[in-house]
């Protein structure tokens, strides 16, 4: 690492993405943002980026146990956003200063410390002509669900099983709404089924989009969801994707002679390894 100032030290560049960045440490805190008794650690951006270009990370700072030969992960599970003016995020209270010099805690030894930093794109805009995705393109994610007779199904009902990117998925439809939609609004979740990977502390960033179809040729009633999936969290969707009474109304193409039309599309899906 080579200093920066008189507070701060910074790491060699290191690439990500297409992009180049750089770790930036305060040893005794950051004293602008509160750091103060904690050690503080950053993600920096160390290209310049054009007017109007936004890339979306999750950082997970590292911190390594010579005692135990493993890493510790500090993560902030909000998205970070970097853009033209805002090129440096991260944690200001990363580790508190009494646990860093701790020896057993075994972070600093024999006047020696490592840090570490995994980066995650979660989604990059780019003002150009270069198409920016996580995952392959042209290969279909979606999954549609044909509701017949939807007037009988009971409170919560389940799609069949689907697969995409090797995992397991099925949809959860709540005609009468769930939770505080009750009775107001018709609920659709996407469900994790298979999470085995997960039991070790592993997490699932997905990104998807849950659409109720107009069989009018009509808008479709839809809403996009951001969700880290983990073996205690397989269920997440949109409690209020429309009011119980325009499904109800003939006009508006939701439900034609008792069928309703639902689909999913996952446009994104990144797994993190615990270390």
């Amino acid at each position: 690492m080579s200093q920066v100032g008189s507070h701060s030290f910074e790491s060699t560049e290191f690439s990500v993405g297409g992009y180049r960045w750089a770790i930036q440490i305060y040893p005794h805190g950051n004293e602008n943002e509160n750091g103060e008794g904690h050690i503080s650690i950053y993600l920096r951006l160390c290209d310049k980026l054009k007017s109007g270009s936004v890339i979306n990370v999750i950082f997970r700072a590292l911190v390594y146990d010579y005692e135990r030969n493993k890493y510790l992960v500090i993560q902030d599970l909000r998205e970070k956003r970097f853009d033209g003016t805002n090129t440096m995020c991260g944690m200001s209270r990363a580790l508190p200063l009494s646990a860093f010099y701790t020896k057993s805690n075994g972070f600093f030894i024999q006047d020696r410390c490592t840090f570490g930093a995994e980066v995650f794109i979660i989604n990059a805009t780019i003002p150009t002509s270069a198409e920016v995705c996580n995952m392959e393109s042209g290969r279909d994610r979606s999954y549609t669900w044909r509701i017949e007779r939807f007037s009988e199904l009971p409170n919560s009902a389940y799609s069949p099983e689907f697969t995409v990117e090797g995992r397991t998925w099925k949809l959860n439809a709540w005609p009468g709404g769930s939770g505080t939609q009750k009775g107001k609004s018709f609920s659709l979740y996407l469900c994790l089924c298979q999470y085995a990977d997960l039991a070790a502390g592993n997490k699932l960033h997905v990104e998807y989009e849950l659409r109720l179809k107009n069989q009018l040729n009509g808008e479709d009633r839809k809403g996009t969801c951001k969700r880290i999936f983990t073996k205690s969290s397989s269920s997440w969707g949109l409690g209020a994707l429309v009011p119980i009474t325009d499904l109800h109304i003939q006009s508006k193409g939701l439900m034609m002679d008792d069928v309703v039309i639902l689909q999913v599309c996952i446009k994104q899906m990144l797994l993190f390894r615990s270390i």
